[in-house]
């Protein structure tokens, strides 16, 4: 095991990460830079042998630790732990702030976005949703992405969703690594406040 840190991600200048960025996308230059050192950590962890932890600053860093471990397992699929779908583009995004775009930077849903998408919307699922916006539910809708509600996310409920995960990821029966993609927001406030975005 192998705990792999990026202590660059947040070296930029204030007026860098304000002024520095794309039209609708706040903190682009900075979550785009951070996320291919990070990603070049995680694949050169995982060719190494090693079982990678990746610790990040929110969810956006997640472009660069899934796009580095899609390189080493291309079939992989993604449990996506967090209180939000994070699939927004610049036209959904209320806050335009990219911490609400990975799904959509990796999925290849972000416009202008000029590297290949890495991650199959088949396989992903998605755990402890709570808040989102009608062009995100209306993704997962589109792409029949299953999704479970935080309100049904509960220990007594494991084995089925363990079931229901395996029967779509592997319908052949072929089973293929799982990454866990976990945003601290994904528990509830009342259980861990500190998080920058609660969600009761």
């Amino acid at each position: 095991m192998v705990a792999v840190s990026n202590p660059k991600c947040n070296t930029s200048n204030d007026k860098d990460i304000v002024q520095g960025h794309m039209p609708g996308r706040k903190n682009w230059n900075n979550v785009i830079s951070s996320s291919q050192r990070l990603e070049r950590s995680t694949e050169r962890a995982l060719r190494h042998g090693l079982f990678p932890l990746v610790f990040g600053g929110d969810h956006s860093q997640a472009i660069g630790s899934i796009t580095g471990m899609k390189k080493v397992y291309p079939e992989a699929r993604v449990l996506w732990i967090d209180a939000h779908i994070d699939a927004n583009t610049p036209a959904s995004s209320p806050s335009s702030n990219m911490h609400g775009m990975p799904v959509a930077t990796l999925a290849g849903l972000m416009p202008n976005y000029e590297r290949k998408p890495v991650l199959s919307l088949k396989h992903l699922i998605y755990f402890g949703i709570r808040s989102y916006e009608p062009e995100e539910i209306r993704m997962i809708q589109k792409h029949r992405i299953p999704w479970y509600d935080s309100r049904v996310c509960h220990p007594d409920r494991i084995p089925d969703m363990k079931r229901e995960i395996d029967k779509h990821f592997f319908p052949d029966g072929q089973r293929h690594p799982y990454w866990i993609s976990f945003d601290i927001d994904g528990v509830d406030k009342s259980e861990f406040a500190s998080t920058g975005t609660p969600e009761g």
